[in-house]
């Protein structure tokens, strides 16, 4: 079976993949007019698009910073039989070797590459960090920690295939699947379990950024990179938001602390 494609902010959709994707799941690459030399990769969550991470890429570019934001695998699909046939089939290497290739791509055009992960992509750039790929990195309610319920079935029963609805109840527009697949939800469990064993080999600035009213990866999750990260990190929090804190009530102003974090550290030359 061939490996799951993922769709790079730096090259164009093929044009035999763009009709299948919904239209606001595009990758984006958000090029500022001064020649700046350093470059942010946006990873959106699980069963999301680009379109979660969207703010703050905008925010990052409008400090002269460059911002791109790849489709995962199995993600972004517009027609229901191509959506589960798809995320079922991800895997956390495929995953995870998707954005070490699109941090390779940022690499060879940029001399500073910072990190920003929201939620399934949080707990994705955590491991970056941990591998030392990057310059620095923001996590957004990182999902290191499933609710309890999950943490308990999930490795259960995903040896089984089916899915479970989980329709959106957020109060905004989200481009996103409208159900979990079983052996998609393994892979976010096994994602969360390979980036929580990484944080003690974390080494560049790191910001995390959570709410207090997070339903979906409980408050935890700052309080544990605190304790596990060796080196001190940054903690913001801002509770008018839920999960998908972007676009949630608070979204302004996350997204602005998120790009002025990156400014701090790309345009000064920390981090590198």
């Amino acid at each position: 079976m061939q490996p799951q494609p993922y769709f790079s902010g730096f090259a164009p959709i093929p044009a035999e993949a763009e009709p299948r994707l919904m239209p606001d799941a595009q990758p984006l690459y958000l090029q500022p007019n001064s020649d700046g030399n350093a470059v942010v990769v946006c990873v959106h969550g699980f069963t999301g698009t680009p379109y979660e991470v969207a703010p703050a890429a905008r925010a990052i570019a409008k400090l002269g910073i460059a911002a791109v934001a790849p489709l995962l695998p199995g993600h972004g699909y517009q027609h229901r039989e191509e959506q589960k046939r798809e995320f079922a089939r991800i895997t956390p290497a495929g995953m995870l070797a998707a954005v070490r290739e699109e941090i390779s791509k940022a690499r060879q055009r940029y001399a500073r590459v910072g990190l920003l992960g929201f939620s399934m992509g949080g707990a994705i750039a955590l491991r970056m960090a941990a591998e030392s790929l990057v310059d620095c990195c923001v996590a957004v309610a990182p999902a290191l920690r499933l609710p309890p319920q999950g943490e308990i079935l999930i490795p259960l029963l995903s040896w089984a295939s089916f899915t479970l609805p989980a329709v959106p109840k957020d109060p905004f527009y989200i481009p996103c699947y409208d159900f979990h697949h079983s052996h998609a939800l393994r892979t976010l469990w096994q994602l969360s379990r390979y980036a929580r064993s990484g944080l003690p080999k974390i080494s560049c600035p790191v910001l995390g950024i959570h709410s207090h009213n997070d339903l979906t990866v409980l408050p935890v999750v700052l309080p544990l990179m605190q304790a596990q990260i060796p080196v001190p990190i940054e903690t913001a929090w801002f509770d008018g938001s839920g999960h998908v804190m972007l676009l949630d009530k608070s979204g302004a102003a996350v997204a602005q602390t998120v790009a002025e974090f990156f400014q701090r550290q790309l345009s000064t030359g920390k981090g590198v």
